[in-house]
């Protein structure tokens, strides 16, 4: 048998067969029978023991083979109990090291989630917080309201004491009462509002209408400027044809019928010019007669000057309406061609 590091290796061995050769001693001298026979004898006796010590030995072999054997199975039963044991021992700890590693992850994930917790927590805090100020704040501002319409009440009560009618049974009817003077307030202010803003369209309009009136009176002005410059220029006129009627009454002397003639006529005329502007000089009051004929030939001619004024106001008059007219139709035209 061969042991090694990896296991035992058995040989087998074959039993070992001695020859002994016969031995002839010189010494004594013994017949060949009985030397035959010695010689057989021992040599079996020798072959025997020979056996016999080759089968103790054979058998010290066997022993010491199966006791080795024995060790071997021995240590090989030892090894797999030691193996099976470590493997045990290593599965035990990866088990071990799973279970670690779960529970790890499990306080892992329970820290976070504790530590999100902690966080909404601190942030819920910190609202409740915030919260709790704000109805503080809230609560004391509340307080002094309460507070300053606590006289309100107490002044409330004291007009219900004082009340000697059956309008007011309660505060609250004096507070509808208050409030539906408020809403009269409203609609009187809003009323305001709408007459002020009505007095400023009419205060504007006016002005529009001053200015248009200021613009008129300037062009009257303009007019009246203009005609008292004529009005000039014909008395200077009427005085030089007085200075030439002068000079050729002077001169012609011997014309007197014609200037009686002339006389009489400025009389008619005169006199018509009396009898026209009768109900509209000196605010109803008759003109003086007077018989001077430049005074009459005045009076002609300042008749005749108004009526000239009169006639061109007219004219003027009649261009502005035909004017506005126009104006109108034009309007009325673009009007249409919008509306189409």
């Amino acid at each position: 048998m061969c042991c090694t590091e990896s296991g035992c290796v058995i040989r087998s061995y074959r039993p070992l067969i001695i020859t002994v050769a016969p031995t002839y001693t010189r010494t004594h001298r013994r017949t060949p029978r009985m030397s035959c026979a010695l010689d057989s004898i021992t040599a079996a006796t020798k072959l025997r023991r020979a056996e016999l010590d080759v089968q103790r030995e054979l058998e010290a072999k066997r022993e010491e083979y199966n006791r080795r054997m024995a060790q071997v199975k021995e240590g090989e039963a030892q090894l797999a109990a030691d193996r099976a044991e470590l493997q045990d021992t290593l599965v035990q700890y990866y088990k071990f090291i799973q279970e670690n590693e779960i529970k790890r992850s499990r306080a892992m994930r329970k820290v976070a989630i504790e530590e999100k917790q902690r966080k909404e927590r601190e942030a819920y805090i910190v609202q409740l917080a915030q919260r709790l100020q704000m109805l503080e704040s809230k609560r004391d501002e509340m307080k002094m309201h309460y507070e300053d319409l606590e006289k309100y009440q107490g002044f409330l009560e004291e007009v219900l004491s004082r009340n000697d009618g059956d309008e007011y049974q309660e505060p609250r009817d004096i507070i509808k009462r208050w409030m539906t003077l408020c809403d009269n307030t409203s609609v009187l202010q809003a009323r305001k509002t709408q007459l002020e803003e009505d007095l400023l369209r009419t205060r504007s309009s006016l002005n529009l209408a001053r200015q248009r009136r200021s613009t008129e009176n300037i062009a009257l002005q303009n007019r009246l400027n203009e005609m008292q410059m004529s009005f000039e220029s014909l008395q200077k006129s009427i005085k030089a044809k007085q200075d030439t009627l002068d000079r050729k009454i002077k001169q012609k002397s011997c014309t007197t019928r014609t200037v009686s003639h002339v006389s009489m006529a400025t009389a008619n005329l005169y006199e018509r010019c009396v009898l026209w502007t009768r109900d509209y000089s000196g605010r109803g009051k008759v003109e003086t007669r007077q018989k001077n004929v430049l005074h009459q030939l005045h009076v002609i001619c300042d008749c005749l000057e108004d009526f000239q004024k009169v006639i061109a106001q007219h004219q003027e008059q009649q261009q502005r309406q035909a004017a506005a007219q126009q104006a109108a139709a034009a309007t009325q035209q673009v009007a249409a061609v919008k509306a189409g």
